[in-house]
């Protein structure tokens, strides 16, 4: 989850199958791109470290990958509809 090198080739290893298949898998199961769907994953981890009040958004965003916190925080507004200072509270 923290590493933020983790990519698409990454998972597809991690579950023995080629890109392609991954992509078509994924795309038909959940309707997301696999990068959207590791993005997403990461941010609802995100989320529950928010709301355990134990962590800044900084560390919370590099638990989760992140390395930008701008970056961490629009793709968390997009996904949330709230920027992670408002959805900790």
């Amino acid at each position: 989850m923290s590493d933020k090198n983790f990519k698409v080739k990454d998972l597809a290893d991690c579950v023995n199958m080629s890109q392609t298949t991954l992509y078509r898998k994924v795309k038909l199961i959940t309707a997301l791109s696999v990068i959207e769907l590791i993005r997403n994953v990461r941010l609802k981890r995100a989320a529950v470290l928010l709301k355990c009040h134990r962590y800044s958004i900084q560390e919370v965003s590099e638990m989760v990958g992140y390395n930008d916190i701008p970056t961490f925080r629009k793709h968390f507004t997009e996904f949330f509809g709230k920027v992670p200072s408002a959805y900790a509270k």
